[in-house]
């Protein structure tokens, strides 16, 4: 079955925009920076997820399912997502949290539960969520619901067929910019985005390199996974698997998301961003990225595409909660250390 061929309910505004950081290129004194504008998909607030989700949402209403269990953080930019995609689509939807209650305040959770997202807790760390996940699917197709399990992030096969697809729509987009190479630089959380953006480019010959910075999971753990979810997504397309040994897979500089462990280099980066082009980043999780796709243009040269995943809810809590804190943190040379 072609990519085009899979059952797909259409949520998000394509193509994202892939724009010129040209305020930042003079900042720095380098370029060309694009940003591919993910955070702008035009659906609820979940950024790149609507990729997977349109897919996810597909196949689920294809098979006849009637609700959808995911799973995450309170601050989950894909359970948000998936809670407003069901809604969109006539399913239900119920979000697995990890540990006990009462759930911490957010955001995402907050506009979960408003499109109807029903809850439960796993008793547990996050690590163990997708478990549980397909215990509360079990649960409910027990009780005569006809329920599909969803592991974090939409991390299966076919959630990575929607950056299978999106690779074609940044293939056009950088020919429309006169760009054969590039350094395609990322956010990767559950490691779907990753997976099917590389099989992706493989299927077109793209003359790319792809680094993934890992925000969520160990590196150690990720790399086996993501080759998992390739060998998912070429499986799902009937292509031949690429070789995984040509994508590069990084750990964040600054911890796993939701510890709280951003460096001042992230944070800094995220304020660099915002006073140059705008960009609103998570410190946790896109300014990671961020970084890592500013020290690639230092050091290995242009073209760079920092691919903005999103994660606007959890960006601004993160102003709003360290108000002025947040700046004095970042004082000085904003390019200081980020570009070295």
């Amino acid at each position: 079955m072609t990519l085009y061929d899979q059952p797909r309910l259409e949520l998000g505004s394509w193509p994202t925009p892939l724009v010129r950081a040209s305020r930042l290129e003079a900042r720095l004194g380098l370029g060309p920076l694009l940003i591919k504008r993910d955070d702008l998909s035009g659906f609820a607030l979940a950024g790149s997820k609507a990729r997977p989700l349109e897919y996810l949402l597909g196949d689920a209403m294809a098979h006849g399912h009637d609700t959808l269990v995911v799973g995450g953080a309170a601050g989950s930019n894909f359970c948000q997502g998936a809670a407003v995609a069901a809604r969109a689509g006539g399913l239900g939807c119920h979000i697995v949290l990890p540990g006990h209650p009462p759930p911490p305040t957010a955001a995402n959770l907050a506009m979960a539960v408003a499109s109807g997202a029903q809850l439960s807790f796993s008793g547990g760390p996050r690590e163990q969520l997708d478990d549980r996940i397909r215990d509360r699917a079990g649960e409910l197709n027990h009780d005569g619901r006809s329920a599909v399990a969803i592991p974090r992030g939409g991390a299966n096969a076919i959630g990575s067929l929607g950056f299978a697809r999106a690779a074609q729509e940044l293939a056009e987009q950088l020919a429309a910019e006169g760009h054969e190479r590039a350094r395609i630089v990322m956010a990767v959380g559950s490691g779907a985005s990753i997976a099917g953006l590389f099989v992706g480019a493989s299927q077109l010959d793209a003359r790319w390199r792809l680094t993934g910075v890992s925000v969520s999971r160990p590196r150690a753990t990720l790399i086996p996974h993501v080759r998992t979810l390739i060998s998912g997504c070429a499986g799902e397309l009937g292509v031949a698997m690429p070789n995984p040994a040509t994508l590069k897979l990084n750990q964040g500089p600054g911890g796993l998301h939701g510890d709280s462990h951003s460096t001042s280099n992230e944070r800094a980066a995220a304020v660099l961003a915002l006073e140059t082009e705008g960009l609103v980043l998570d410190c946790d999780y896109t300014a990671a990225a961020f970084v890592v796709a500013l020290r690639q243009l230092a050091i290995e040269g242009p073209p760079v595409v920092f691919w903005h995943t999103g994660g606007l809810a959890g960006a601004i809590s993160s102003y709003v909660t360290s108000g002025a804190g947040f700046a004095a943190s970042c004082t000085g040379d904003r390019t200081s250390g980020i570009t070295s």
